[in-house]
């Protein structure tokens, strides 16, 4: 969601007398800021994608580099190691993700203790140095040493203890997704046209979004394999959803029959009048 459209969102739910204890958004300053400063009873988290999203990006960006093409081995471990330090502390302790998220500073170096005094050691099993598939980063290169500034910025040791341990922002994404379905930007809808698109979308998405996973004849779970572009190459395991169901479609119809069989219509009148176009407000020059 914007900034603008968070905010308001936000304005009408406090008009609503509704208290907000937990708000999850992107990895957005002026948002931080803003709910900073006018939500100071409200903890703030952030969606870990979005932090992964911004680190992948760094990580690519340096392994291209003269002397860095070992760290591209270990940047699918390190995006990896960024969702496992929110997914093990569900008390969402900033203390503790951050002393977790530092120590892959020493794990690349095949350092596994000493990292602090509330995570000293890493909880993994003891390595066979024989079956390791990526070369440990040796101090003092020039690739550990950039590493290590983008690993431990100022924004990672700010963003960290932000991490949201539980809900992500991946549902309402998901939301917009519909949205765009049933209203594309690339049409120009009237408002009531927006409006009953809106509406439809909300429908549509309520009905679906809680589907369970396909099965096999046999009873096995179904998954499918995917190759996204931003992945280069590399795959993602998706569920298999069940297919989508329009059950709201017959209960608007029958709704729509029964409000006509109860009530005279002589002609159909809209309920409200259209807000103006945007453009109005505007100056409009004399085309000659």
């Amino acid at each position: 969601m914007e900034k603008e459209g968070l905010i308001r969102a936000i304005q009408k739910l406090h008009q609503e007398q509704i208290d907000i204890q937990t708000i999850i958004t992107d990895r957005h300053v002026q948002i931080k800021k803003w709910i900073r400063e006018t939500m100071t009873s409200t903890r703030h988290c952030f969606d870990i994608w979005h932090v992964a999203k911004g680190l992948k990006k760094k990580l690519v960006a340096l392994s291209k580099e003269k002397e860095c093409d070992n760290l591209q081995r270990w940047i699918k471990s390190i995006t990896n190691h960024l969702y496992w330090v929110a997914s093990s502390t569900p008390d969402g302790n900033g203390d503790m993700m951050l002393q977790k998220w530092e120590s892959i500073v020493n794990h690349i170096k095949n350092i596994h203790h000493g990292h602090g005094t509330l995570f000293p050691v890493c909880t993994h099993e003891p390595l066979d140095p024989s079956y390791s598939k990526k070369k440990w980063l040796k101090p003092g290169t020039k690739v550990c040493g950039k590493l290590e500034m983008i690993l431990t910025s100022t924004y990672m040791k700010r963003d960290i203890p932000m991490l949201s341990t539980g809900q992500q922002t991946s549902c309402l994404e998901a939301y917009h997704s519909v949205i765009n379905h049933f209203a594309p930007k690339i049409i120009g809808l009237s408002y009531h046209g927006m409006q009953s698109r809106l509406l439809l979308a909300a429908l549509h998405f309520n009905e679906n979004v809680g589907r369970a996973q396909a099965l096999f004849p046999n009873g096995d779970k179904r998954f499918s394999i995917i190759f996204p572009k931003q992945k280069n190459g590399d795959f993602t395991v998706r569920q298999v959803k069940t297919q989508c169901t329009f059950n709201y479609v017959e209960d608007l119809i029958s709704a729509t029959i029964a409000h006509v069989q109860c009530v005279q219509m002589p002609y159909c009148k809209i309920n409200g009048e259209a807000p103006p176009p945007l453009c109005q407000n505007f100056v409009h020059p004399e085309k000659s």
